[in-house]
């Protein structure tokens, strides 16, 4: 009702007798009009089903096999095909990728007579981002006989990805080429791609019907353009130049983080796409979430297999994967425009790369104003250093080794904990604000994408809260006498509600893998397909342990495990020995480098910074004391897992990142002489940083790392040797 009532008000003040009403109505039917038209071009509806066609069959070569009907693409693809027992004798069959097929009984033919064909087969209707009901159903009739009928696998496909009597799948299951021919009721001959069935009018009239969800973005999108070219249009020239000069103000207050940003960010972009070309849809592990995304707009949580093979959890016929819906839920407005289904994760990486950065810059920012002033600025080369530390002397350049799902939800987590560990100090610094509103979307956010990162963020929110109700000690209000009591603050109330939905918001993932596996475990082992009963047992069946604290807690803070080797990178990370420590239940030990020597400028920065922070400022201890105890909680469950890996130090980065602010600003707060030695140390931990994490990226890339094409290892194998030449290094 008050959506509703907001607007009606909305649009009865953008009056068509006003200058900015005309223009606002202007601008908002142009873009309706335009973006229906951009999307009636590109929408194929669903096709009947059952499909009423007539097929003429040629005089076959015994033994062929000839598409009818094809769907999807490469190693998603549904195929509908004859196979030729001899002229006049045919077969039909039904295959799906990855699934058995199945074939009916030898059918006779009359050769080159128009004969009516009726097909149902999911294909026809099982459209990613298209609401329709599921369905498993294959019949069909031949000249008015049921040849094939059956529940049968499939793949959901694009919109254009269907083609009759061709199969443009390089391999599959039948040739490229049906002899015979297909044609409409109408008479209109088949051949080739979906375009050949309809014609514009059907393509209006099924988007106008069907694609509902496609209506009502196009609606908001024109509504929300109609409504900013309102406001820009009342605007006057004075106002304009006012916020012209307010943004150039803004700019270059901020002009050292914004060019460090930018070389930062260009180099990721370097390693990411490099590591990922060719882009190809099919690519295995890069279209999980695409997938999950269709999965959620049909209301459902499971996945096709296609969609994660390997890593799929089997439970009542299903497929699922242990991974997060919020990198799924962002791709919701791509999909529902059927934008780039598959081609997204680089994408998404590169801009939550950015948004890392920027949520980091934005977390020192507040740290420095709380700590030396409201009009406090950090010193440039403190910018550009802490810049260079986060975005590539910190695991988060080493993401950039790949893109794929395990990365892209590390990357999401990172981004939406960093965003909310900015509104967590926010509202600890302003308790009566309603920054907790963004902090707890973003730890929740966070949770679904990364669960021992979003765990930080939620556990800083929910300490928070607690600290805010503690702040307030035993004391007398002035001009009170007699013995001092508790006083609460006020609105106490709102914080401990916020305290409970932080813990809220870190159980909403125990409850989306109960409505996926009926178990709060978040991480059923034995419904994972690689995990047979030895395997379940080795580890009791749990993902944590704390016999392995001492272990891990070896690995990823106290023991350097690298190697030095004399050709490039120079710098390797080698796995740590879990029979070193008996009790422990490990299952799977990667080549790992601890964080204080993986990315030394962050840690160290954080380390020294807190440390410096508490002893020397009294009224920042108690946000110190919030943080510390908020990274408690993660780091024993990360210390506590059945497996290691250099991703995974990730999770440690947006603590690392709120610690090493307060180095930052520590340094900024020295003497003059004792300020420019701590700038020297802070750029010599800085540039081994960058080197450290720029080898261990490139050699994972380059060697380690499954499913890298062939072109980047070897270019990564020409680079060992350009470089070692260059040092006069030989290489065997």
């Amino acid at each position: 009702m008050i959506g509703a009532k907001l607007i009606r008000d909305t649009v009865a003040k953008i009056s068509l007798r006003s200058p900015a009403g005309i223009w606002a109505w202007a601008a908002g039917l142009t873009t309706l009009v335009f973006l229906s038209g951009f999307c009636v071009h590109r929408y194929y509806p669903p096709l009947p089903s059952p499909l009423q066609m007539e097929v003429s069959l040629d005089r076959g070569t015994p033994g062929s096999i000839e598409p009818l009907l094809v769907t999807g693409l490469p190693h998603a693809a549904d195929f509908l095909q004859i196979v030729y027992r001899d002229e006049t004798t045919v077969a039909f069959g039904y295959d799906s990728w990855g699934e058995p097929g199945l074939w009916s009984k030898p059918i006779p033919i009359s050769p080159n007579v128009r004969r009516p064909l009726s097909i149902e087969m999911p294909g026809l209707s099982q459209i990613r981002g298209q609401l329709l009901p599921e369905t498993k159903r294959l019949r069909v009739v031949y000249d008015g006989v049921p040849v094939l009928e059956a529940e049968v696998a499939s793949h959901l496909r694009a919109s254009k990805s269907l083609y009759f009597g061709q199969n443009p799948n390089d391999g599959g299951f039948c040739g490229p080429e049906f002899s015979g021919k297909l044609f409409r009721p109408n008479g209109r001959e088949l051949r080739g791609g979906v375009v050949t069935y309809f014609t514009a009018r059907d393509r209006l009239v099924g988007w106008l019907t069907l694609a509902r969800s496609q209506q009502t973005a196009v609606l908001v999108l024109s509504a929300l353009l109609g409504v900013c070219a309102y406001r820009l249009r009342r605007l006057t020239r004075e106002r304009l130049r006012r916020l012209g000069l307010a943004a150039r103000a803004t700019f270059f207050r901020h002009r050292w983080f914004a060019a460090s940003a930018a070389i930062v960010w260009l180099a990721n972009a370097a390693v990411l796409i490099h590591g990922s070309t060719p882009v190809s849809y099919p690519e295995a592990l890069r279209w999980f979430y695409d997938y999950q995304a269709t999965s959620l707009l049909h209301g459902r949580l499971d996945v096709p297999y296609v969609a994660i093979p390997g890593e799929a959890y089997l439970f009542e016929g299903r497929h699922y994967g242990y991974f997060g819906i919020t990198p799924a839920l962002l791709r919701i407005p791509f999909l529902v425009f059927d934008i780039a289904f598959g081609d997204l994760t680089d994408a998404f990486m590169l801009a939550e790369h950015l948004a890392c950065l920027i949520a980091a810059y934005l977390i020192l920012r507040h740290i420095d104003a709380t700590a030396r002033g409201r009009d406090a600025i950090p010193a440039p080369w403190t910018v550009i250093l802490f810049t260079a530390n986060v975005g590539l002397g910190s695991t988060l350049f080493f993401l950039s080794s790949r893109g794929f799902l395990y990365h892209e939800s590390i990357m999401c987590g990172v981004f939406f904990a960093l965003a909310s560990c900015y509104c967590t100090l926010r509202y600890f610094a302003t308790p009566q604000r309603r920054w907790w509103v963004g902090a707890l979307i973003g730890g929740t956010l966070s949770a679904h994408a990364r669960a021992t990162v979003g765990f930080f963020a939620l556990t800083l929110l929910g300490a928070s809260a607690l600290a805010i109700l503690l702040q307030r000690r035993f004391r007398v209000a002035p001009g009170e006498t007699g013995v001092a009591g508790w006083r609460l603050p006020v609105g106490w109330p709102k914080h401990v509600a916020i305290g409970l939905l932080s813990v809220v918001g870190l159980l909403s993932l125990n409850g989306l893998s109960y409505f996926k596996f009926r178990t709060f475990d978040a991480m059923p082992f034995q419904y994972n397909e690689q995990y047979d009963a030895a395997r379940v047992a080795r580890i009791e069946g749990k993902g944590f342990h704390l016999s392995n604290m001492p272990l891990n807690a070896e690995a990823y803070l106290l023991r350097p495990l690298w190697k030095f080797r004399p050709h490039f990178p120079y710098v390797y990370a080698q796995g740590h020995q879990p029979t070193a420590f008996p009790k422990a239940r490990i299952d799977q030990a990667e080549p790992l480098l601890g964080l204080p020597f993986a990315m030394p400028g962050l840690f160290w920065l954080a380390a020294g910074g807190m440390i410096s922070a508490f002893w020397r400022h009294r009224a920042l201890r108690p946000a110190l004391l919030v943080l510390s105890f908020a990274g408690l909680p993660m780091s024993i469950m990360l210390l506590a897992a059945v497996a290691t890996s250099q991703r995974y130090s990730a999770d440690f980065c947006p603590l690392l990142v709120c610690g090493a602010s307060y180095g930052v600003v520590m340094v900024d707060s020295l003497p003059r002489a004792w300020r420019r030695l701590a700038h020297a140390v802070t750029g010599a931990l800085t540039g081994a940083a960058i080197l450290i994490s720029l080898a261990l990226t490139l050699h994972y890339q380059g060697e380690l790392l499954w499913g890298v094409p062939d072109d980047v290892a070897q270019s990564y194998r020409a680079l060992r040797v350009h470089v070692d030449r260059l040092f006069g290094i030989q290489n065997h």
